[in-house]
């Protein structure tokens, strides 16, 4: 595999080059005029086109952005990686919508043995896309400038919010100007990951994990539009940084700053203590985002109203009490683990052992199928040390699990960005803020107050003191 050949500078086009990008409108949208994709460095498209023309009404944009696909998508979900043998699920639903004819052009790819196909698993997997081994090499920018692509893809996504998008527009505007980016450093770090991996039969697909983890800070340093964009399951806002490989955190600065991060600490099981008062449950609207994040549940059923009794109930049991108090301690996973192992429960020795199956446990609870517990000792282990913290569990995932975790995500992002961030705007509008999910990013001269306003949030509307972590990217 070859090394970038594209020069690269360390930092990024002004404000006022940003914003000249964006100047005027099309259709009701803002224009955008040119998007960056990415492509292997060994791959000319435009000569492969030129020297083969289809023998079909083509666009030569749509096929660099099926192309760009192949890294883009798992550059999201590392996990694609490896559980797809070096393949990228390509959703062809969500393909076609935007490109209708998108068979042709990827017969065309096969044809010209660009990518290889996989096959298609009914209810397991898409069928997805791989580069030939010919084209396995580091990614260039490669721009698109169709606008009815750009706007299909940028505009027209249905997972996208757009307008709670558009009220968090003051953290995006902290994406231009002052935010730099040491692209050269992170490439040869990663160059240098790439070959470790190469050497590490463990590691199958080294050259997809160099280029999925380049992805994101790629676009983050060239990307005129900036991916912004809150989601409508659970109202997450998503940017480049949360796509982006943590050791690559290092290679970005604001003014020359060194960013922090102020992270809540164990922050789904802290979150959760708005399910186990009625209070919390109240002061949260917590039964509004359960019914938002289920399809079975209404505000006048019995069963929203039977669980506000469960809460009620449950909220003085010593299990629930205990739950709470290690929670405070800010070492839920460790002292959980503890617990367990003092029972004879787990046989992890080491305290990283005992930790990691704390948090398995917790996470197998939180985010499984109730039916789970029948087969997963994790979740009967949880139960028998929480049980009336786990009968709250229960009762939110029954019909529809994925319930729990899009509602504490929601919880989440309401105190993060429309509480947290917001106040500190309104009262330091000079502060750069950046979040991660249950992280708040500033430079290092703002920790102190923006952590105060954070723990200030926080235990205001879930009512108990959290634990902050202060991370430093360097």
């Amino acid at each position: 595999m070859g090394t970038a050949s594209t020069a690269h500078l360390n930092t990024q086009n002004s404000p006022s080059a940003e914003a000249s990008l964006v100047e005027k409108t099309k259709g009701g949208y803002p224009f955008i005029p040119k998007l960056v994709l990415y492509l292997p460095e060994k791959l000319d498209i435009d000569k492969i086109l030129n020297q083969n023309p289809p023998q079909f009404s083509y666009k030569r944009d749509r096929f660099v952005y099926i192309l760009d696909l192949i890294y883009s998508l798992p550059s999201r979900k590392k996990k694609s990686i490896e559980n797809y043998s070096g393949f990228t699920p390509i959703n062809k639903s969500i393909l076609g919508s935007i490109i209708k004819n998108y068979r042709d052009y990827i017969n065309y790819l096969k044809e010209h043995k660009i990518v290889e196909e996989s096959s298609y698993t009914n209810g397991v997997v898409s069928a997805g896309l791989r580069f030939r081994e010919a084209y396995r090499s580091i990614l260039k920018p490669v721009e698109i400038t169709s606008w009815p692509l750009i706007k299909n893809i940028t505009y027209l996504r249905d997972h996208q919010d757009f307008e709670i998008s558009y009220q968090l527009e003051y953290l995006k505007s902290w994406f231009f100007g002052k935010l730099t980016i040491d692209i050269e450093g992170a490439t040869n770090y990663l160059m240098e990951e790439y070959r470790k991996d190469l050497k590490n039969p463990d590691i199958a697909y080294p050259h997809l994990r160099l280029n999925s983890r380049l992805y994101p800070i790629e676009k983050l340093y060239r990307d005129n539009q900036k991916l912004f964009f809150v989601d409508k399951t659970a109202g997450r806002l998503h940017t480049y940084l949360t796509q982006l490989k943590s050791n690559l955190r290092k290679f970005i600065k604001f003014d020359g700053k060194t960013l922090c991060a102020v992270d809540i600490t164990n922050s789904q099981p802290y979150l959760l203590q708005a399910l186990l008062s009625k209070e919390g449950y109240d002061r949260n609207d917590m039964q509004d985002r359960i019914i938002q994040a289920h399809p079975i549940l209404e505000s006048d059923s019995s069963l929203i109203i039977m669980l506000g009794v469960l809460i009620d109930k449950i909220s003085k049991e010593s299990d629930v009490q205990l739950f709470k108090e290690i929670v405070s301690s800010g070492r839920f996973y460790e002292e959980f683990g503890k617990i367990l192992n003092e029972n004879g429960e787990i046989e992890e020795t080491s305290l990283a052992e005992i930790k990691g199956a704390a948090k398995e446990i917790t996470f197998s609870t939180l985010f499984s199928k109730n039916s789970s517990i029948k087969f997963i000792k994790s979740i009967q282990l949880f139960q028998k040390q929480f049980p009336n913290v786990y009968e709250v569990l229960k009762f939110i995932k029954n019909g529809h699990h994925p319930t729990l975790a899009v509602v504490l995500q929601n919880l989440e992002a309401d105190l993060v960005l429309h509480k947290t961030c917001k106040i500190i705007t309104e009262e330091r509008p000079e502060i750069p803020l950046f979040t991660l999910h249950d992280s708040i990013i500033t430079t290092e001269d703002n920790v102190e107050y923006v952590e105060q306003k954070l723990k200030e949030i926080l235990k205001k509307y879930i009512g108990a003191e959290p634990t902050l972590k202060i991370e430093r990217w360097e």
